[in-house]
């Protein structure tokens, strides 16, 4: 059983909770207070600086995410705010109102519940813990007066109300299970979810089945458990509740399309946005025929359909209409590997898009409000913040910094990088210097794994601090992953698509020809010591990390966080997974094509030149790292393994994030920067 974090919270930039007494003495168990002597004074950052940030929706920088809820008639937004504590080794949380504009401060009305590990449904099963924080669902009533959001806890979630004209609180159910989704009728009379109230019994089934011993079959995740999990065609159901009482209502007519998964839009639509005016419509869509195809761009316009062929419409992902139905606005990403974000202004059937910004910031979950378009957004060197672009000419202005003492921190210089492997494919990096680095020295280098969209703090999975890194002396290069050998071909389905990455691990192979071309350039350019360089890597990022070590002398050290592919992956990943991994081209057998994983996995590589390795896994995963780990060990490679307890693919406690980013930090200190 997952041991969960608790949390609460109380004072953000010095703004008075407007909530009952009781609750504010409840809310007093930690803080979110910024201390005012942190702005103003310059020191260099450390660890500790990254892990308290001040965070607020999903982990993700996608278009699609929602990591706030703007209110209808523009004035505020709602958001779920979390920090990490490793003292307690908990998280604070708040839901906080955030004006939209004037002078009023941003204001907390609750706490927010405890972070608990997302874990999702795949193979037929629900999966182990991922880590991610499962993300709190936040709703407007439609004239604004209240917003409904849920709380979720070790054993439970719940829905509760805040009201904004009595500035009162009030929990309206709980659910033995989560809340997958929520939102309000139309006319505002009842508060809809999902959930999926199966699971209880089909828990108690797995108990009860467990007196006999348990057959064997597609429920096993073997390295997570040796207890069969809860199968994914428990249905999720929808059910309505009145927003003042709680009490179950019936479902309203039409409300089949307010809850996902069903928004009603047309097939292979990815996007999709109605003007309120009047009927005009536009939706980015695919043709279906290819597998991870770019969306083009459509509009019905007064009953004519207009197509944008314009190189600039593709691969819209945001789309939004003027209030007149005139002019639609859309967001997409374009560039190395989709290394840049756009907004462009479109009158369908009257001119030609017009761009309005463009910038290597990640910006994400825009909601329009007027003439504005609010936003989270992400900079290399800041972490997330909300800001209002204008749609007139794309200038920026800030809504909500929830970090501000992080300005007065000295970060090093970052540059961004791009290049093309041996395979012809391109993509980017973000090379960070130490701040007083000198002309004419030559430093140990970091490899960090795989995406560097957005702010960069430590990586996928957000265990290898970069700024901290850069700090203590070393050139850190976070590495965004080319995009894969497979979408280079045209393939249909994603079976095809991991067949062509996997034969002959070519995708694998475009990762390290990557990395051979970005060290040969930093070699050259003498910025760096090709004899002290380290890789690091979790999930996809430790594949490319194991398969480099395996088969090229580049790396003088690693670091994973996520240990190893190996032949035995299939048996200890149960039948679900290794269906998947045998129908995208892995061998069904470990005797049918030894050469595949004499070549891809590092405990087969018997030539391959040991290195100092440093193994930080979960407790969930772990198992899978045992037979690398025994065999390494054996042939002499100074090899160590920590297990984290209580974690996930990702790891989401406190203290463990506080003390991986240290011992990262001090074990490449030793190995690589004398």
């Amino acid at each position: 059983m997952t041991k969960y974090l608790y949390s609460s919270a109380l004072i953000i930039m010095g703004a008075t909770a407007l909530i009952p007494s009781t609750l504010w003495a409840q809310a007093h168990r930690c803080s979110l207070r910024i201390d005012p002597t942190d702005t103003n004074s310059r020191r260099r950052i450390s660890t500790d600086d990254l892990l308290r940030l001040r965070d607020f929706g999903s982990l993700s920088t996608s278009i699609s995410s929602e990591p706030f809820q703007v209110g209808p008639n523009g004035s505020l937004l709602a958001l779920h705010l979390r920090r990490a504590d490793a003292t307690t080794d908990s998280y604070c949380t708040a839901i906080i109102l955030v004006p939209l504009r004037g002078r009023q401060k941003p204001t907390i009305i609750d706490d927010g519940g405890e972070i608990l590990p997302f874990s999702g449904y795949r193979f037929g099963v629900a999966q182990p813990p991922l880590g991610i924080p499962k993300d709190a669902i936040l709703r407007w009533s439609p004239t604004g007066n209240a917003l409904a959001y849920t709380k979720i806890f070790a054993d439970h979630s719940e829905i509760w109300r805040y009201d904004l004209t009595r500035r009162s609180l009030q929990k309206l159910l709980t659910s033995p299970v989560d809340i997958d989704a929520l939102a309000w009728s139309e006319d505002g009379s009842a508060i809809l979810y999902s959930s999926r109230p199966g699971t209880v019994d089909a828990r108690e089934s797995i108990t009860n089945e467990g007196r006999s011993g348990y057959r064997y079959d597609g429920r096993f995740v073997p390295y997570a458990s040796d207890q069969p999990f809860v199968s994914s065609d428990i249905p999720l159901r929808n059910f309505a509740i009145d927003p003042n009482s709680g009490e179950p209502v019936a479902l309203p007519t039409r409300s089949e399309n307010l809850l996902p998964p069903s928004f009603g839009w047309p097939n292979a639509v990815t996007a999709f946005a109605k003007a309120a005016g009047n009927a005009n419509t536009a939706y980015a869509y695919t043709s279906g025929k290819l597998y991870r195809e770019n969306p083009q761009l459509k509009a019905n316009v007064a009953g004519r359909t207009i197509e944008c062929r314009q190189t600039s419409c593709s691969n819209a992902q945001g789309l939004w209409w003027s209030s007149d139905g005139s002019t639609l606005w859309y967001e997409r990403r374009t560039g190395v590997a989709d290394s840049v974000t756009e907004f462009y202004a479109w009158k369908p059937g009257r001119s030609a898009p017009k761009l309005l910004l463009s910038t290597q910031d990640a910006i994400f979950g825009c909601k329009r409000v007027r003439i504005e378009l609010v936003c989270a957004l992400e900079s290399s060197t800041s972490p997330r913040s909300i800001v209002a672009i204008a749609l007139n000419d794309g200038t920026r202005r800030s809504v909500f910094e929830p970090n501000p003492e992080f300005a007065s921190l000295t970060l090093g210089t970052v540059k961004r990088l791009e290049w093309a492997n041996s395979f012809g494919i391109s993509t980017f990096g973000d090379l960070v210097l130490p701040p007083d680095r000198k002309n004419n020295q030559r430093l140990p280098l970091v490899i960090v794994q795989y995406d560097s969209r957005g702010f960069l703090r430590g990586g996928t999975a957000d265990e290898y601090p970069i700024q901290a890194l850069a700090a203590r002396g070393f050139a850190v290069l976070s590495f965004n992953r080319p995009p894969r050998f497979g979408s280079t071909l045209p393939v249909t389905n994603e079976q095809e698509y991991m067949r062509a990455n996997n034969d002959g691990w070519v995708d694998r192979k475009s990762n390290v020809s990557s990395f051979e071309k970005i060290i040969q350039r930093l070699t050259a350019d003498g910025i760096i010591d090709p004899q002290r360089v380290a890789i690091t890597g979790q999930s996809d990022g430790a594949s490319t990390a194991t398969y480099a070590l395996a088969n090229s002398n580049l790396f003088s050290a690693a670091i994973l966080s996520t240990c190893c592919q190996a032949d035995t992956m299939l048996a200890f990943g149960g039948e679900g997974l290794a269906d998947f991994y045998v129908q995208g081209g892995y061998p069904a057998s470990r005797y049918s094509n030894r050469n595949f994983w004499h070549e891809g996995a590092l405990e087969s590589a018997t030539k391959a030149r040991p290195v100092p390795l440093l193994i930080q896994a979960s407790s969930v995963e772990f198992r899978l790292g045992l037979t690398t780990y025994s065999e390494l060990r054996h042939r002499g490679w100074p090899v160590e393994m920590f297990i984290y307890p209580d974690e996930g693919h990702v790891k989401i406690h406190p203290v463990h994030r506080d003390a991986i980013y240290r011992r990262n930090v001090e074990w490449l200190t030793e190995k690589l920067a004398q």
